[in-house]
């Protein structure tokens, strides 16, 4: 019996062991599972910089969040999060449920490139246009559901990169609001991103369209003055030929 104590005593001891692990170190475990997921979901590096959880006071801080420009393209970073702030529901999350009040991002930072008619937004957004996930998912059954109430990024700044500029030009791409989600963490994953990666890779397309256009038309009308000011030359020169001549021409007849 006795031995039967002890033996159930250490089993207690390894459990609590194991939740005070687990509780002490969630901040990196939570770090390690949005980076290992978000990289498979997207082909490309996703990094944290650090997590700060407060589970009495529901909230998340989310630290130096990036995704890495896709191969092909310049290395960098294509999407940068210097602080995500999450909100979370603590009165009703279990293991079936999560509700996430509010995901709030300002001054993020986008990186839109372009390059033999392939952009990186493009790279990523094609993992996501068949509908199906880019791994094999869990089974949804094992996986909580997730509500989240409001997403909201604002002041996004971009930099935009194409062949036809001769250098980067930096734009502002305004904000980016999204309410009403809800699925599975891997559902909402592609969900977000794919709201996300459309949104802005379309007004970096409008902004980068523009910039091209800009460039070309006053390409267009630099090249005309030039045009015109050869001509001026031409017919100046022309003239002062001509006054040339009729000068010699007149010296002749006069001393005929």
């Amino acid at each position: 019996m006795k031995k039967v104590l002890i033996a159930l005593g250490i089993i207690v001891v390894l459990v609590a062991g194991g939740f005070t692990y687990v509780y002490l170190n969630l901040d990196e475990l939570v770090e390690t599972a949005i980076e290992t997921a978000g990289s498979r979901a997207l082909g490309t590096q996703v990094a944290v910089g650090s997590v700060a959880l407060n589970l009495t006071g529901g909230t998340a801080e989310i630290y130096d969040f990036t995704i890495a420009n896709p191969q092909g393209f310049t290395q960098g970073d294509m999407l940068r999060f210097s602080e995500l702030s999450v909100g979370l529901d603590i009165q009703n999350i279990s293991a079936e449920s999560i509700h996430v009040l509010s995901v709030v991002s300002r001054d993020p930072y986008v990186l839109y490139e372009s390059r033999d008619g392939m952009t990186n937004f493009d790279a990523i957004s094609s993992r996501f246009d068949s509908g199906e996930p880019a791994e094999p998912a869990e089974d949804p059954g094992s996986q909580p559901r997730v509500i989240v109430d409001d997403i909201l990024i604002e002041n996004i700044s971009g930099t935009l990169m194409d062949d036809r500029l001769p250098n980067p030009v930096e734009v502002s791409l305004g904000d980016i609001e999204l309410q009403n989600l809800d699925g599975t963490p891997a559902d909402l994953a592609s969900q977000v991103m794919a709201q996300i990666l459309s949104q802005v890779g379309r007004r970096a397309a409008e902004a980068l369209v523009s910039r091209v256009t800009d460039l070309l038309g006053n390409s267009e009308e630099l090249q005309n003055r030039v045009d015109e000011g050869r001509q001026r030359l031409e017919e100046e020169v022309g003239g002062a030929l001509d006054r040339v001549g009729n000068l010699f021409g007149g010296g002749d007849d006069d001393e005929n």
